[in-house]
């Protein structure tokens, strides 16, 4: 089975599951399939695509695809996730916490420096 066979199937499979699936493009480039006839073949990737905005973004997928008896190819299961999106929204959450925590602690700081200062 060439990559190109494989990709016809999981191509719509992932653009389903997209926004904006009619402008999903596929970089052959950043496309790994692994696997055979016999146990199947597993793909990873990324796909760019239109979010609810127009924006185009990058998004992780992988497709396990199986191939029949008669050599037709079939996807079992399939995947779309921002990864990249998620671990950098992970980042500004923990990014966010910790300058809540500096923040309140200069203002306890101040606080208690003005009320000493003034005599409270």
């Amino acid at each position: 089975m060439t990559n190109e066979e494989i990709m016809k199937v999981v191509r719509p499979a992932i653009s389903a599951q997209l926004k904006s699936p009619a402008s999903a493009q596929f970089p052959e480039e950043l496309i790994k399939i692994t696997g055979n006839d016999a146990s199947g073949y597993h793909v990873d990737g990324f796909v760019d695509s239109q979010n609810s905005y127009g924006a185009m973004l990058r998004n992780d997928f992988t497709a396990d695809v199986q191939i029949s008896e008669n050599g037709t190819p079939k996807v079992i299961k399939s995947t779309v996730a921002a990864k990249t999106s998620v671990q950098q929204a992970k980042n500004f959450g923990m990014t966010w916490i910790v300058l809540m925590i500096i923040c309140g602690a200069i203002g306890l700081i101040t606080y208690l420096a003005m009320k000493s200062s003034l005599g409270f």
